[in-house]
């Protein structure tokens, strides 16, 4: 019998990528609750309800092609440091995997590669796809980008903030979030050393200058 691999993001036990964008059988769930279920809660506090609805949809939204950078820098409830990661995020993104999402090491910790994903550092998803770690730490390569040290702490809190807001999509890789651990209950939430990131294309395809409050 072939033995399996359970490591998360294995082939036997690829990651589950977080939803991008709204995911209507939890807001289904939730209205049976009499609930609201909010997606990115930084994007639906801070921009204006434009679909005749309670939330934001980029479907009202115009379309602009390459609109990240206006859309970061045009947003006033981002902090400067959410800014200059926002962008140097972005750059690095692209210059390393041509703006294709990377599992990043976001711990000061020593990692063990051989506690994740196969042997070549290749973490494998749900939906087939595939990353690679970059073995360079993220707040390092931040601060290089930066010409300013940031701390691994401030990093991760300047992600969930990104993350809200929509500008990026943050997967932990973790076995609590692995395709064999995601529904055991019995599981505490684990913390990420390994995070996928990726710039979310509606943020680089439509413009929301004029939508910020």
């Amino acid at each position: 019998m072939e033995e399996v691999n359970l490591k998360p993001g294995s082939e036997d036990n690829p990651i589950v990528l977080k939803n991008k964008h709204q995911n209507t059988k939890l807001t289904q769930k939730h209205l049976k609750n009499s609930k609201i279920y909010i997606h990115r809660p930084l994007l639906q506090k801070y921009t204006k309800n434009n679909n005749g609805e309670k939330g934001f949809s980029f479907d009202k939204a115009r379309d602009s092609f390459e609109s990240f950078t206006n859309n970061v820098i045009s947003n006033p409830n981002l902090k400067p440091i959410d800014i200059k990661v926002a962008l140097g995020l972005f750059n690095i993104l692209d210059q390393i995997n041509a703006g294709e999402g990377i599992v990043f090491i976001c711990s000061t910790n020593e990692l063990v590669y051989q506690y994740y994903g196969e042997d070549n550092l290749e973490v494998h998803f749900t939906n087939m796809e595939t990353a690679y770690i970059e073995l360079t730490p993220l707040h390092e390569l931040i601060s290089k980008k930066l010409n300013s040290k940031i701390s691994n702490d401030s990093l991760n809190k300047v992600l969930i903030r990104l993350d809200s807001f929509h500008y990026i999509n943050v997967t932990p890789i973790t076995y609590q979030n692995s395709n064999l651990g995601i529904n055991d209950k019995s599981l505490k939430k684990g913390k990420a050393y390994l995070k996928f990131i990726e710039i979310n294309d509606m943020m680089n395809s439509k413009c929301l200058e004029n939508i910020w409050i």
